[in-house]
C-alpha cells in the first residue's frame, strides 16, 4: 500500500495535479493539500540546503506538503512530532541520476532516494565479477542510495549478461560486498 502512496505521489509531481487527503475532525472533514510551487516559493534555508546536498542536480518539480498530510503518507511517528508545518518534495534529476527528497520548512533534510545509473564500480565489486562470473560482461550498474540524517543505505546493482544472452543481477552492500544474485 505504501507504494502505491508513493506511486501516486510521484504522478502527481510530475503531472502538477494537487493532492488531497481528508480528515474526520469533530464531525467535520478537513482537507489537507499538497501544493505544487515553483522553486522562487521555497523558504531560502530549503533551496540553500537542496543546493549544498545535491549541488549538480537540476530541480524538476517541488510539492509543498501540509505536516498532517506528510504523516499520513509517509509514517512519521506520531509520537515524536518533527514540529514544523511545512514539508517540501523535491524531483531533481542530473547527469545519470535521479533523487526524490523531502525538507522541512528549515531546510533539514529528511529523507532522500537517489539513483545514479552507470557510474564507476568500486574495485572489489569489478573484481568479485570478473573471478566469480568470468565469462560475463557487465551490461549496466546503478547505485541506490537512503539518505536520512543520521544514516544512508547503499546497495550497488550490476547486472551482468553472458555471450548467450543469460543475465543477472547482482547486489553489493555500500563497500562493494557481494550479497546476492538474482
Amino acid at each position: 500500500m505504501n507504494l502505491l502512496k508513493k506511486g501516486l505521489l510521484l504522478m502527481m509531481l510530475s503531472g502538477g495535479i494537487t493532492m488531497a487527503a481528508y480528515a474526520q475532525d469533530e464531525g467535520t472533514d478537513v482537507v489537507l493539500k499538497a501544493e505544487r510551487i515553483k522553486k522562487e516559493q521555497l523558504p531560502p534555508e530549503v533551496l540553500e540546503a537542496f543546493q549544498k546536498q545535491f549541488p549538480t542536480a537540476n530541480l524538476r518539480d517541488v510539492m509543498k506538503i501540509p505536516m498532517d498530510l506528510y504523516r499520513k503518507d509517509f509514517l512519521i511517528d506520531e509520537s515524536n512530532p518533527l514540529g514544523n508545518d511545512q514539508y517540501y518534495t523535491m524531483t531533481m534529476t542530473g547527469t545519470k541520476m535521479d533523487v526524490e527528497a523531502v525538507y522541512d520548512k528549515d531546510g533539514n533534510l529528511i529523507r532522500a532516494n537517489e539513483i545514479a545509473k552507470d557510474v564507476e564500480l568500486p574495485t572489489n565489486i569489478t573484481t568479485y565479477i570478473v573471478n566469480t562470473y568470468p565469462s560475463y560482461t557487465i551490461k549496466k550498474d546503478k547505485v541506490k542510495r537512503v539518505i536520512e540524517p543520521n544514516k544512508t543505505k547503499v546497495i550497488w546493482e550490476v547486472t551482468i549478461v553472458q555471450s548467450k544472452g543469460v543475465e543477472k543481477r547482482l547486489l553489493f552492500d555500500k563497500d562493494g560486498n557481494f550479497m546476492k544474485a538474482r
